[in-house]
């Protein structure tokens, strides 16, 4: 195990006088006496000798876990105060969900997107001079990676995650393009963090009601839409949110997409190659959102009230077999344009989700970004620098 080594001039620790840190005559055993410096008498006039200590870098100290602990509460007192804030308004459905049938009930109708509004060809031919454009400038800046060969190519987190931002700006600017208002786009972090951290929610200790287990770092940020910071919502899942949707990389081989319908309590996975993992293995892969999605609701209920409209019960989840599979390496695109599509209210078609088009998708998804959003990247790596620290000190 790797360590660091550091000189301490004093015995007395941060935490206290000799916190954490014996004698030499503890550390050398009970039958050693302490060491006696030569000549006592002038050993207060010199400088003290350092002493040599070895600290465990992957060894969280006390003061590590309380700082944790701390920045864990912070966080999360700070998401259920936007809660209980929003929590005397009126639940009220968006324009999309409306039904002259329903009068003021909050029963939830979905009407179809394209009897209501225009919205957007998201497979409208590629404009040929932006694409150029986009060329010429890729040749001055070897540092915006993306993909434009004729050969598919894995998508990188840093591409995922622009196209969820390009989508995130649009839906910001024109909700009534897409198929309702209440809906959020979540970044690759929401998915790896996650399943990264779902061994330490169910190794963590619940009170009597069920609650009070270790969420993964970012989890209030996302619940209470603050992030993106340059795109804040401020929409509550369950209260203001119904449909969540992000893109999951699974063993850094294949993306998929995943489909959060809360009011439904139910998941679906549209993955482009079927057959990239069992589903015994993606079983494992959706486990925690099966379990941590409405754990997180019960837990930021900000009355008994609300807390009763929802259940611990895990949500359930399918993955349709019928949707146009992708090319070995455009997995990212076709995940990227499956929650596109969906988010407007648009049918997989196969004719749009030939193989054969998956060269013009990846340009055309490239070229917006380019245009659209050119900074993408910097504020990504702004919440994600948050987000993986959200409760360390």
């Amino acid at each position: 195990m790797s360590e660091h080594v550091c000189f301490v001039y004093s015995s007395e620790s941060v935490n206290g006088t000799n916190a954490g840190r014996k004698s030499l005559a503890e550390d050398k055993g009970p039958d050693v006496p302490a060491a006696v410096p030569a000549d006592a008498s002038s050993s207060k006039d010199k400088a003290p000798e350092p002493s040599l200590v070895l600290l465990d870098k992957n060894q969280s100290t006390v003061s590590d876990l309380q700082k944790k602990d701390a920045r864990y509460q912070e966080k999360r007192d700070a998401a259920l105060a936007l809660c209980r804030a929003k929590s005397d308004r009126t639940r009220k459905l968006a324009a999309s969900q409306q039904s002259p049938y329903t009068a003021n009930s909050t029963a939830r109708v979905i009407i179809s997107n394209k009897k209501l509004y225009p919205g957007y060809n998201p497979f409208a031919p590629i404009d040929k001079k932006k694409l150029k454009e986009l060329a010429d400038w890729l040749k001055t800046c070897s540092h915006y990676r993306t993909t434009l060969d004729k050969k598919p190519q894995w998508l990188e987190d840093c591409h995922i995650d622009a196209w969820i931002n390009v989508l995130r700006k649009r839906y910001d600017a024109n909700p009534q393009h897409f198929r309702s208002e209440r809906m959020c786009f979540l970044d690759h972090l929401f998915a790896q963090q996650w399943r990264f951290n779902f061994k330490d929610f169910k190794d963590s200790e619940p009170d009597q009601n069920g609650l009070g287990r270790r969420l993964p770092g970012g989890a209030w940020n996302y619940y209470a839409g603050t992030i993106p910071s340059f795109c804040q919502s401020n929409k509550v899942w369950g209260m203001d949110i119904d449909d969540i949707y992000a893109p999951v990389n699974f063993a850094d081989t294949h993306w998929i997409a995943m489909w959060i319908s809360i009011p439904k309590r139910h998941i679906v996975v549209f993955d482009s190659i079927c057959s990239s993992f069992s589903p015994e293995e993606l079983d494992v892969a959706m486990e925690p959102f099966l379990y941590m999605v409405p754990y997180l609701l019960v837990e930021c209920a900000s009355s008994d009230e609300q807390r009763a409209q929802y259940s611990l019960e895990p949500f359930t989840y399918e993955r349709p077999t019928n949707i146009p599979p992708a090319r070995a390496g455009d997995c990212g695109v076709y995940t990227l344009k499956y929650i596109e599509c969906h988010a407007l209210g648009i049918a997989f078609s196969k004719k749009d989700f030939a193989k054969a088009n998956g060269k013009s998708m990846r340009d055309k998804m490239a070229v917006d970004i380019f245009q659209e959003l050119p900074d993408a990247h910097e504020f990504e790596n702004k919440d994600m620098d948050d987000n993986m620290g959200a409760y360390d000190g």
